[in-house]
């Protein structure tokens, strides 16, 4: 509709005062949902609200200087604190996300230095930290978003094994692991989006998605960790190109936690599911040219 066009236009402008007078003329803008499916609207960031702007995930125009102060008049002027993203045509399998995690996997807010006073606003009017079943905490380890996972856990999020080993957090490892080295029921409790599709249910697979998060977030003692326990080191978790914890620590250019997982018989030469590359063809699509000499056939 031309009237919430008109109020994107106003947000991304960083005018306060026009905002509020477009929203207390036609209250129903702040629950009102984008139609358009074209564009940025084609995949998760579908029928969504004015609030969901304020992440600027996806990155669609430069958010403004005083993006928490509109936030918080959105919301007092009725926008719905968790309302959900819907699947567009580009990604018909996605669940949705709310205003906190798409906050939470901003590199957007992050760099424009939003992202932590945007977590707490939500917070505070009573947005679900675990909204989904963790997704604003997995969404966060997922990409690459450190410091607001380590807010959500501060803030009381729930974790479990995969989640805390993205954080490097073995204290909080620990107690999904038993004496025994069986796991706990709750080892694998939360799930994202579609990035987990099909939730690992054995042992094996449940340690090796652990060791995954672990190796894409750079915690080579929580690998450490892992493998001590009999994590593979040639999981392949079933997920994004069946890759295993080498190709992720490739990608994300983490030398220490491949080098680990070489010493540990990681295979140099497997090959992910969809693009039938090396870790060493990962390290450099990512110009990790250092990691990718180390993890080289």
């Amino acid at each position: 509709m031309a009237e919430l066009e008109a109020a994107l236009d106003v947000f991304y402008a960083g005018d306060a005062g026009a905002l509020e007078r477009l929203l207390r003329a036609e209250p129903s803008l702040a629950h009102a949902r984008v139609t358009s499916a074209e564009g940025h609207y084609r995949g998760y960031f579908h029928e969504v609200t004015l609030l969901h702007h304020v992440a600027g995930n996806p990155f669609i125009r430069p958010l403004p200087a005083k993006t928490t102060g509109l936030a918080r008049l959105i919301l007092e002027l009725g926008a719905e604190v968790d309302a959900a993203t819907r699947p567009g045509p580009a990604q018909p399998d996605d669940i949705g996300w709310s205003t906190l995690g798409l906050v939470a996997t901003s590199d957007a807010a992050r760099r424009a230095g939003h992202q932590r006073p945007l977590l707490e606003l939500l917070l505070a009017r009573g947005a679900n930290i675990d909204f989904r079943n963790g997704g604003p905490l997995v969404g966060a380890l997922y990409y690459g978003e450190a410091e607001a996972a380590r807010f959500l856990v501060e803030h009381g999020a729930r974790y479990d094994l995969v989640t805390a080993a993205g954080l490097g957090r073995i204290d909080l490892m620990a107690r999904f692991v038993r004496d025994d080295g069986t796991l706990a029921p709750d080892a694998h409790a939360l799930v994202h989006y579609s990035v987990v599709r099909d939730r690992p249910a054995s042992h094996a697979d449940i340690l090796g998605l652990a060791l995954i998060f672990a190796s894409f977030g750079g915690n080579r003692d929580a690998a450490a960790w892992l493998l001590d326990r009999e994590a593979s080191v040639n999981a392949r978790p079933p997920f994004d190109h069946s890759a295993t914890p080498l190709h992720w620590a490739a990608l994300r250019g983490h030398a220490e936690v491949a080098s680990l997982l070489l010493d540990r018989g990681a295979d140099r030469a497997a090959l992910d599911t969809s693009f039938n590359a090396t870790p060493q063809g990962w390290a450099e699509h990512a110009r990790h040219r250092a990691v990718a000499s180390l993890v080289a056939l």
